[in-house]
């Protein structure tokens, strides 16, 4: 059972510092304030002490764009490609900043985009991952035909009439 005090994303996030900032271990070990052995030994494990690498892991961790950021992008990109588009799951977190989306997350994106006229449409690829649709909301009823009393209730009766035919085939 892993330590509360551990960290177990160490080699992760170290990378991750490396790659984002350029940061050597002497550079690392001196922002954490600890020797470059220390460092080194946490990239080889995986594993560093929570309290330690947490100056590493905020820094990071800041690059976690909040929600109207995002929104605000998704809108952006949309205005530059002057028309709908799709974005995969992998992008849309890499764009967030974050290891995984949650539904909340996704929600308060949908809601924020809502407020500014653009709808967020949850779909899957023809592989089965997940994408995202940025649309604006005003294609989306343009093309919507209104369900009003008349063409629900000739939808009920074709569907009874159906059923009434299977039936009649048994």
């Amino acid at each position: 059972m892993p330590d509360g005090n551990v960290n177990t994303k160490a080699r992760q996030i170290i990378e991750k510092v490396r790659n984002e900032y350029g940061h050597t271990f002497e550079e690392m070990a001196e922002i954490c304030g600890v020797a470059t052995g220390s460092i080194q030994r946490w990239y080889s494990t995986g594993r560093a002490k929570a309290d330690k690498i947490a100056p590493l892991e905020e820094l990071v961790e800041n690059n976690r764009l909040p929600t109207e950021k995002i929104a605000e992008n998704l809108i952006e990109i949309y205005w530059h490609i002057k028309r709908p588009y799709l974005l995969p799951y992998s992008e849309l977190r890499a764009m967030s900043g974050r290891e995984r989306l949650s539904q909340s997350l996704i929600l308060e994106i949908e809601e924020y985009l809502y407020e500014r006229g653009f709808a967020l449409i949850i779909d899957q690829d023809d592989e089965g991952r997940c994408v995202y649709i940025i649309i604006r909301k005003k294609w989306i009823t343009r093309k919507a035909r209104q369900a009003d009393r008349k063409t629900l209730k000739e939808y009920y009766c074709k569907k009874v009439e159906d059923e009434f035919e299977e039936a009649e085939e048994w």
